[in-house]
């Protein structure tokens, strides 16, 4: 039992330098994840646009892998 609580400190000691590391390190960044929304709200939401032959394709392509999945569930 002693062998595993020394082991188990010993991997407590070797990581605790990389998760403080990690933690300044974002805090540091200090990143918004909502930069993407903030930004699609700030440009009125204007996006790409996507043509009608793709979403045609893109449709086709979706029917096909859902006959290709229901035909595999009935094997």
């Amino acid at each position: 039992m002693q062998h595993v609580t020394c082991t188990g400190t010993a991997l407590a000691m070797a990581l605790l330098p990389l998760v403080v590391v990690g933690a300044l390190l974002a805090k540091a960044l200090a990143t918004d994840p909502m930069t993407p929304v903030n930004a699609m709200i700030t440009s009125g939401g204007h996006r790409a646009r996507i043509s009608p032959s793709e979403w045609r394709r893109c449709r086709r392509s979706a029917a096909g892998a859902l006959r290709r999945w229901k035909a595999a569930e009935r094997r």
